[in-house]
């Protein structure tokens, strides 16, 4: 979408060369003064209250003149463009039109401005008063009003739409066809810009659609893998808790053997150390047993022996 703002002060030609532009590149003209003189012939509160200005020589204030102007490109929902003339002349005007035409998905393409110099200004106004009857460009004291309201509140717009990179100043002075081909060239260099632009975005879009389409299975295969993963990882983690438990199970046995031999152990000892005892007991008391018998038997001999000794001397 084409939207343009032609930009200068009174009497630079905006009107003109808006004509000649619509024409060629087929956009909506939207004029302030055409939307004030419109709502004034007809007498509506915005009419009438933007009368008082214009009467005056001042600029009719932003809130009145934004909402003739959304109402008017409201009209138009299927244009191609637009032209806009004589707005926005401050710098809120210029934000509250990117605000409009941002809620619309669009914006402002550039800002062509017909520079001509006060002396021609004032020539053209009181020329164009005589022609049309028009009261306030027959006066010069407020011709002169109208341009010194320009320069001081409507100027700093420049440095608006130059700090986007968008403003374009073109001579207003000279032949109309000549600034006309000044400004057709300006505009037919940002739509050769704007195409590439568009261009490149559409192949970046189906670039992007293409590798979506190539990263799709990739995806899925990588979502796949990753369930994979996830299961064994959660199979690892149950095994290695399951082997756990039965590592304790196997080592709580483990140590209820082994304490169980350790006692059979002890208990082994101290029936060997019982055992040996009686044993040892056993020992000894055969031991004493043995001696006990030489003992008697020694006595029994010696007994014996005094026996046969004693017989023997009887028998003499």
């Amino acid at each position: 979408m084409l939207n343009i703002v032609l930009f200068g002060p009174p009497g630079a030609g905006k009107g003109t060369q808006s004509a000649k532009l619509i024409n060629k590149y087929a956009l909506v003209h939207l004029s302030t003064g055409d939307i004030f003189r419109a709502n004034i012939k007809n007498q509506t509160a915005l009419g009438n209250l933007a009368k008082s200005y214009i009467d005056k020589g001042q600029l009719v204030p932003d809130e009145v003149t934004i909402q003739m102007l959304e109402s008017e490109c409201n009209k138009h929902p299927k244009a191609k463009g637009f032209i806009f003339d004589g707005f926005p002349r401050t710098h809120a005007q210029a934000a509250a039109l990117d605000t409009f035409l941002k809620s619309k998905g669009t914006g402002i393409g550039m800002m062509l401005a017909l520079e001509v110099e006060e002396e021609e200004l004032r020539k053209r106004l009181l020329l164009r008063g005589k022609e049309s009857g028009r009261a306030d460009d027959q006066d010069p004291a407020v011709i002169q009003k109208r341009i010194d309201v320009y320069n001081a509140e409507t100027m700093p717009v420049k440095a608006y739409y130059n700090a986007q990179k968008k403003y374009f100043g073109v001579n207003g002075i000279g032949k109309i066809d000549a600034i006309f081909n000044n400004l057709c060239r300006i505009i037919d260099t940002y739509l050769q810009a704007a195409a590439k632009s568009a261009s490149k975005k559409i192949v970046a879009k189906k670039t992007a659609a293409k590798k979506s389409k190539k990263l799709v299975p990739v995806k899925k295969t990588a979502k796949k893998v990753a369930k994979k993963q996830a299961k064994r990882m959660v199979k690892k983690a149950t095994n290695q808790k399951t082997a756990k438990k039965i590592t304790k199970k196997v080592a709580k046995k483990q140590a209820k053997r082994v304490a169980k031999k350790v006692t059979i152990k002890k208990t082994v000892k101290k029936t060997a150390k019982k055992l040996a005892k009686k044993q040892v007991k056993q020992v000894v008391k055969k031991i004493i047993a043995k001696k006990a018998g030489k003992k008697a038997a020694k006595k029994t001999t010696k007994k014996a022996s005094i026996k046969r000794i004693t017989k023997k001397g009887k028998r003499r």
